[in-house]
This record gives structure tokens, sequence and C-alpha cells, in this order.
């Protein structure tokens, strides 16, 4: 039997968590087979070794440094799987949660990609990750509640889940590389609806949030940094050129809002890292471009396909 699924673990100081996670994927009752990657981002808390000792058969990457979201890629360009479901060491999954997901794809050849519910680990009637809404001002969020109803749905994007791997391999990279952290996954979401593809919330497949120290190493400034610098970057490499000067305005108006919103809250390194990002961008404008030349050759379908998901009563919600 081959490979049909490989699962794609990245973690950094995961302790017993990813141990936890990786006992789950190999507790699932599921007809396909399947193989496992962990790679560690650097750790220093011995976990990748805990995890090498106690289970057989797992390929453990272990990088040198932390490289964020592209560490997936060093184990995706070893598997031979048809399948990806890549997730990060936080997380517990329901025994027969893959097989939904497969049959899913399997039997919706439009869908790249579809992922799970993922509840509370620790308070199993609340959703941490119930889908996804992105705005045409380039700011996006995650419902933490079933707001999308229990029935499969089409959602603009999501940084986890199971993913063709001849879909990944058209760009080369699941993540852009240069990214980091955070809005890599509205970027994904993008390219592989100008691919002419779908991203499916399929809820009856169901993973338990456990949560990890990961996003508490950086300040909450560089976090806010990240995001700010990933969306507008993806606002420039994804969009077609008319619709860059229709929206750009927009987008820099929320931006004005929520630098003065940060200010008169006295989060003044909230409001800075908004305005660094913007001069990151202003700055480094002959990498977007270089970048949109290589996303734009991969276009199958003009931008109003890519609309069709956009909405803004979530964002003026938040």
């Amino acid at each position: 039997m081959t490979i049909k699924v490989s699962f794609v673990i990245i973690s950094l100081n995961g302790g017993d968590i990813v141990v936890k996670t990786v006992g789950s994927i190999k507790s699932l009752k599921t007809k396909y087979k399947f193989d496992i990657f962990l790679v560690d981002n650097g750790s220093t808390d011995g976990s990748p070794e805990k995890v090498k000792k106690k289970f057989k058969n797992i390929k453990v990457i272990k990088l040198k440094k932390n490289v964020g979201t592209a560490a997936y890629d060093h184990a995706i360009k070893q598997s031979k799987a048809e399948y990806i479901f890549f997730t990060g060491g936080d997380v517990e999954l329901k025994k027969d949660m893959l097989d939904k997901l497969v049959d899913f794809l399997d039997t919706n050849l439009e869908v790249a990609q579809a992922t799970p519910k993922y509840i509370n680990f620790y308070k199993r009637n609340k959703a941490d990750l119930g889908g996804t809404w992105l705005s045409r001002s380039f700011y996006s969020g995650t419902f933490k509640d079933d707001a999308l109803g229990n029935k499969n749905i089409e959602i603009p994007y999501i940084g986890t889940g199971l993913i063709r791997k001849n879909v990944i391999d058209k760009f080369g990279y699941l993540f852009d590389n240069d990214y980091f952290f955070y809005g890599e996954d509205v970027d994904l979401g993008l390219r592989l609806r100008m691919l002419g593809y779908k991203v499916f919330y399929i809820p009856d497949s169901i993973a338990y949030h456990l949560g990890s120290a990961s996003r508490s190493i950086h300040k909450p400034y560089y976090l806010t940094f990240l995001m700010e610098r990933n969306l507008l970057r993806t606002f420039f490499t994804t969009l077609e050129i008319k619709d860059i000067v229709l929206l750009l305005p927009y987008a820099l108006l929320m931006r004005f809002i929520a630098i003065v919103r940060d200010t008169l809250t006295l989060k003044f390194m909230e409001a800075f890292a908004r305005i660094y990002s913007i001069l990151w961008v202003i700055f480094n404008f002959n990498l977007i471009i270089k970048k949109r030349k290589a996303v734009q050759k991969i276009r199958k379908v003009e931008d109003k396909a890519l609309f069709k998901l956009f909405s803004e009563k979530y964002l003026f919600r938040v």
C-alpha cells in the first residue's frame, strides 16, 4: 500500500505536548497508510529526542534555528505521499478525523485544502478554530465559535489541515519562506484560489487544540509587525494592478485607524509596529515586485474569483 498522507508537524520546545500530538496521530483509526515527520525548529528542551525515543518510524528533522513556518518544507520535500497534513505540535487528533478529510478531497477535485474543526482540548464545548474570514483591507481573522455552522463550507484560507502535495509542488513551497510567521496562511489561501482551487472547512473532522508556548517567545508588537508586513506583502503580490489601485486607500485607511486605536489605548509599541511594517514594505518594494512576478505566473483566474469569499462584516465587528 502506498503512502496516502504525510503528517508534517513543526514544533519549538513542545515538551510533552508534541509527544501527545504524535501519539494521537499514531492512534488514528484510518483505512489509509500514512507516515509522520517532525520538524524541530531549534528546540532546547529535548522534545525531539523524546519523540524519537518513544515512537518508531518517525522521521525527525532537527533544524539549528527557528525558521518559522518555512520548516514545513524541509519535510514536504522528502514526502512521497499524495496529501500533506500540516500542523503545529499542539493538537490531539480525533481517531476518525483523517478519513473524513481524505474522502472529501478524493471526491472534490476542485478543492486543494481541507481543514478540521479545532476544539479547545480543555473546554470541549468551545471551538478554538471554526473557520476564517478575510477583508478587502487585507485584515483577517478566525472564528472561535460555530459561526459558520456545522456543515462543509468554503473558506478563504487556513493555516493547517490536509492539502494536495501536487499543488504545493506547483509553487515549490507551502508557505512563503520569507514570511517567518503570521499572515502566511492568507498568502497560501489566495495562491490556491489564483490557481482556481478552493479551501474547505470540514467540521465533522475534529482536532483538539492543546495550546503551546511557541507564540509566547516573541513580543506582541513583533507579531503585530509580522502580521501587518506579511498581509501587505500578500496584498501587493496577489492582486491585479487595477485592484491594488482601487483597494490601497482602503487598506491604508484601516491601518491608520488601527494605529490611532493603539495610540489612544496607550499601546505605543503596537502603533509603531504598524508604522514600521508600512515603511518596511516601502523600502523593500523591489523584493515584493520580484515575488509578485513569480506568483503572478501561476495565475489561472481573475481577482473576481478571489473576492467571492471576501467580507467586511467581521472586520467591523473586530
